[in-house]
């Protein structure tokens, strides 16, 4: 098998490129202790606004709620967690445990960076039969002929579609309107344009796996063959060309300034994760939520369902291949246990905005944020955008952010955009296959 290419370009960071990381893992079966004698363990994370500190929140009633072990929380950027701790990890000198997304979880539990935890779910005692079926089957990978579970929940967020209940109520619209199926949300946002005075929808023409697969074939098939050239694909993407001249969303736009158009008002709905409550909220916008309707594609998910429009983001916890000693193990598993129970995940569901991962936490346990209940309602109908990989996750969403930008922007022929797109997704596939 050929090294997943993120892995090699960390290991190929320099040394000053990680000074200043504070503290370190259970390297080579060492165990560390505290002063008190608990064993301590490193966690790293990229969270630091509101979630963060509930994270912290959870983390320290952890560590008071018991004498044998002690999470070291410590806070990454995100935008280089992944790389950092594939480097520390393979010097012995990184985290027992890292919050990190499923993309490029599956090439990390390839290649032996993530070690696969069925043994956590196998055990009556950690409850995961209260996690959500559809979190932990995205996460359930094929390690060398075995289905194995390679990661615990840690922050599942399926997207939704905001709309501004002002605007919508203007447009002579109810909760009757709610879109069905993807057509009738492209309807229903040419009734809230106004113009240039006020857009629909607020739709970045990037980010659009998601919409590829519940609108047309994908871009690989959950048995890893290339399935973005095809009629269903072409016709989507002239669909959404045909509706950005329409002058019914910008295009140009992605993730960040799609949700900076409909916080100011200048768009009327926008699809994104539960975290626009607040960011609504703070900005003054009456909104409310409804799921992102189904299309009509052909794409078959895992779970042998069509038509899902509804794309997440799919954090999990993942232990490395550095933690050697039972204790550490056993330590980050009893935490483990700890931030998934009904009333830690109440806790963390209203300070992050993320839904629960247990499935005993109900809506009135969530009534203080009404909307992230109603949200929560979504993930089993909701799939990380690009998985299935065994690396190159980066050159992928590249590959699928020129295909629909250019297909939005610009009149360049649309099957000549999609022969380039097949031919370049199929040579990132054939150069992480199996040899």
């Amino acid at each position: 098998m050929k090294m997943n290419k993120t892995l090699a370009a960390a290991l190929a960071i320099v040394t000053a490129s990680t000074l200043g990381l504070s503290g370190c893992g259970s390297a080579g079966g060492d165990v560390k202790k505290t002063a008190d004698g608990k064993v301590q363990i490193t966690m790293w994370h990229g969270f630091s606004e509101a979630d963060g500190k509930a994270l912290e929140g959870i983390v320290d009633s952890f560590n008071k709620s018991q004498d044998k072990y002690q999470i070291d929380a410590q806070l990454q950027p995100w935008t280089t967690i992944g790389e950092t701790m594939v480097t520390k990890v393979t010097s012995g000198d990184g985290p027992d445990f890292v919050t990190t997304g499923a993309d490029n979880g599956q090439g990390w539990s390839i290649d032996g960076t993530f070690q696969c935890v069925s043994d956590f779910y196998d055990d009556p005692a950690y409850e995961t039969k209260n996690y959500i079926p559809n979190v932990v089957d995205q996460i359930t990978f094929d390690i060398d002929g075995s289905q194995e579970k390679c990661a615990v929940p840690m922050g599942y967020a399926p997207t939704a579609v905001w709309y501004n209940t002002d605007m919508w109520k203007a447009a002579g619209l109810t909760e009757a309107d709610y879109p069905k199926t993807w057509d009738q949300l492209l309807e229903v946002a040419k009734k809230l344009t106004k113009g240039k005075q006020q857009y629909g929808i607020a739709l970045p023409d990037v980010t659009m796996a998601p919409f590829l697969k519940g609108n047309g074939s994908g871009l690989y098939t959950t048995e890893g063959k290339v399935s973005v050239n095809t009629p269903e694909n072409k016709a989507f993407l002239q669909q959404i060309r045909e509706f950005y001249k329409g002058g019914y969303s910008l295009s140009g736009m992605d993730e960040t300034a799609a949700r900076e158009s409909f916080e100011s008002g200048q768009s009327a709905m926008v699809i994104v994760g539960p975290w626009e409550d607040q960011a609504a909220t703070d900005k003054g916008i009456p909104h409310d939520v409804f799921q992102v309707p189904n299309g009509n594609g052909t794409y078959v998910f895992p779970n042998g369902s069509k038509g899902s429009n509804t794309g997440s983001t799919g954090l999990y916890w993942w232990v490395t291949s550095q933690v050697k000693d039972d204790d550490v193990k056993k330590g980050i598993y009893e935490f483990y246990k700890w931030y998934n129970n009904h009333d830690n995940q109440i806790i963390w569901s209203l300070g992050s905005a993320y839904p629960p991962n247990n499935t005993t936490v109900t809506e009135e346990d969530l009534s203080e944020r009404p909307l992230i209940a109603k949200i929560s309602q979504y993930t089993d109908n909701s799939f990380i955008p690009i998985a299935g990989l065994k690396g190159g996750f980066g050159d992928v969403l590249a590959t699928v952010d020129t295909l629909t930008s250019n297909a939005a922007r610009t009149d360049d022929d649309i099957q000549g955009l999609l022969d380039e797109a097949e031919q370049k997704i199929s040579g990132y596939l054939e150069e992480y296959a199996e040899d």
